[in-house]
């Protein structure tokens, strides 16, 4: 086996799904679909890649008197980088409940936020 067919065998494939056959009523969920493993054998549905290196994200837990001041609503104030060289996620917890400063409560650095105030 060549390198390049090894590095090929790790890359994940995506498998187009069946076009919905016409007048078909309710949708049901699909079924498991299973994918020719790189030998040929039938292995099931290959997951996404996961990272060579992990990038943990960077937390900074801030006291919200220092920052916003003395007589401040905000309850925690959190600093969240996804990546070391990424602008910073502010996340606040206060009387409206907690939320991103440029996303809104929707972000997904908000649950990482809580995660670790808990």
């Amino acid at each position: 086996m060549k390198p390049s067919d090894r590095a090929a065998a790790l890359i994940p494939t995506l498998v187009p799904l069946p076009a919905p056959a016409k007048g078909q009523g309710k949708k049901r969920a699909a079924a498991p679909r299973r994918v020719a493993a790189a030998d040929g054998a039938a292995s099931p549905m290959r997951l996404a890649q996961f990272d060579l290196f992990p990038v943990k994200p960077i937390i900074d837990v801030l006291d919200p008197r220092v920052i916003v001041g003395p007589r401040t609503g905000v309850e925690h104030l959190v600093r969240v980088r996804l990546r070391p060289n990424d602008a910073p996620h502010l996340i606040f917890h206060d009387r409206h409940g907690w939320y991103c400063e440029s996303h809104g409560p929707t972000c997904h650095t908000v649950q990482l936020a809580r995660d670790e105030i808990r």
